[in-house]
């Protein structure tokens, strides 16, 4: 299986300086696995692409785990370069949608401790809008 030649993730920007990505399929351990480092595995490298590579500072990415039904540690993992990759931009990372199996795991890892968490996209949207005109000193258009 071709994992690299069919998109995993959508990249939406519903207003200016927020990026939301949703999964396009429950399980994306196959896209997780198949290198050694996270940053070489597809998935991270398709959500840098769409999201992150010119991500400025104030800026704020949603990623929405609505159709997600596969938590595994990896993708834990890649969760943790993503924040890293946005913590070092200056800009923000909320996650949200988290499915009940997908929020125990997370839980177990402590994730709640470490991520922005927000019930729906919505929230999460407008959250990061009230932050983007904080930081800009510009209403949202």
């Amino acid at each position: 299986m071709d994992v690299q030649s069919k998109p995993n993730i959508v990249c939406d920007t519903p207003n200016a300086g927020i990026r939301v990505v949703r999964f396009v399929r429950p399980d994306l351990r196959p896209q997780l696995y198949d290198k050694e480092g996270i940053t070489d595995c597809p998935l991270f490298q398709e959500l840098n692409a769409a999201a992150l590579t010119d991500l400025r500072a104030g800026e704020t990415v949603v990623i929405n785990f609505g159709l997600i039904d596969w938590f595994p540690t990896a993708f834990y993992r890649l969760l943790l370069k993503v924040r890293e990759a946005v913590q070092a931009r200056n800009a923000r990372l909320l996650l949200c949608c988290f499915t009940p199996n997908v929020q125990e795991c997370f839980d177990l890892m402590g994730g709640q401790r470490v991520f922005e968490i927000k019930d729906t996209e919505a929230k999460a949207v407008s959250d990061a809008g009230k932050q983007h005109e904080v930081v800009s000193g510009k209403p949202r258009a």
